[in-house]
């Protein structure tokens, strides 16, 4: 009689009378899969229970970021007078949460990884100091010339660019972790 397992580390659903050896999606091992019918109803127990605090965090400054880029450009672009302020909190809030992210990724890596030295964690951890050196750049750059002449605003441009960069890149080495740290094609 076929049923569906649903892996407890990445959600995949898997049809079929047992869990397969290995999830499909991120490699975990065939222990990590619970029946559906047994999954917690209880949204709260399953957040408290599920919860990767990283994960929460390190989407802020990945999503934030390219919408500060997207703004800040579109200000020039338009000369509407409150995009780029918009984009200058947003980097404040960026700001405020990269060092969250930076102390929850080594947690994570020390604890769900054993602080496995692989030269992805160290990339990881290079590419967030840098975008918070980058973002301190920009914070610091734009609070002392509120009303920049050219030359600030493309150096202010370019440290926007260089976050944007950081945050692609540790989001797609985030990725690897996630769907291919199991099958250790790193």
């Amino acid at each position: 009689m076929p049923r569906q397992w649903k892996c407890t580390v990445c959600g995949y659903v898997h049809d079929g009378p047992e869990p397969p050896g290995n999830c499909p999606r991120c490699g975990a091992d065939r222990s990590e899969f619970i029946p559906v019918e047994e999954q917690k109803l209880n949204l709260l127990h399953d957040i408290r229970d599920s919860l990767v605090l990283h994960a929460v965090v390190t989407h802020f400054p990945g999503a934030l970021v390219p919408v500060a880029v997207l703004f800040f450009f579109l200000s020039l672009v338009t000369g509407n007078p409150h995009l780029e302020p918009a984009a200058f909190y947003l980097l404040w809030v960026v700001l405020a949460a990269a060092p969250v992210a930076i102390a929850s990724g080594i947690y994570d890596w020390r604890t769900r990884f054993e602080g496995t030295r692989a030269l992805i964690f160290y990339k990881k951890i290079a590419l967030a100091a840098a975008l918070v050196l980058f973002c301190v750049g920009a914070v610091s750059l734009r609070t002392t010339y509120p009303e920049p002449a050219f030359g600030i605003r493309a150096a202010y441009g370019v440290l926007l660019l260089a976050m944007l960069g950081c945050v692609t890149l540790l989001g797609h080495y985030g990725g690897k972790l996630a769907f291919q740290w199991k099958d250790r094609k790193l």
